[in-house]
């Protein structure tokens, strides 16, 4: 009989101990993806995109659903490899999987961009920006890709007719000077 619970409670421990190292490992790995998309950011602005992408493949091979790993994938696509089609679907999917993450909307907003797609590109990310919740990554980032003045009127929206009509007539002057 002691035999028995013996058995079970070692029995008991192991089961609790390998569910530790699941644990465990599971938290590595969403590490290892974290860093393998703060990797491939950087060689992204490097313009090694094979590198990047790389990179990504090895972290999604972890984590295959990670957000990050995604939205760098996607820019990669478009940027590295021109597959422009692939990495507005890839972009569109995070939104679709969660609408809510601003990662999505920046990723389809560099990938309009640098498919020349410059009014979808400044509408996603700035609806990135209203998503971000004054995430700096995120924020800075939207701010280094739009060349555009803030708007005239600052308080209200850009695409008010003011602030619109405003703009032109700022535009205009300032060519002819």
């Amino acid at each position: 009989m002691a035999d028995s619970k013996l058995k079970s409670s070692i029995a008991t421990e192991l089961l609790s101990s390998e569910r530790v190292k699941r644990d465990t490992l599971a938290g590595n790995d969403e590490e290892f993806a974290s860093d393998m998309a703060r990797r491939a950011a950087v060689m992204i602005e490097a313009g090694r995109h094979r590198d990047a992408e790389h990179l990504l493949h090895q972290g999604l091979e972890r984590v295959p659903d990670h957000q990050d790993c995604l939205t760098h994938l996607a820019v990669c696509l478009a940027a590295g490899r021109r597959k422009f089609v692939s990495a507005e679907k890839l972009a569109k999917n995070l939104i679709r999987t969660n609408p809510y993450d601003a990662r999505g909307y920046y990723a389809l907003g560099r990938v309009n961009l640098i498919g020349s797609r410059r009014g979808s590109a400044f509408r996603n990310l700035e609806k990135a920006r209203n998503l971000s919740g004054g995430d700096q990554k995120i924020d800075g980032a939207v701010s280094n890709l739009d060349p555009r003045r803030p708007p005239v009127i600052s308080w209200l929206p850009r695409d008010n007719f003011l602030n619109i009509l405003l703009g032109r007539w700022r535009a205009a002057l300032s060519r002819k000077s």
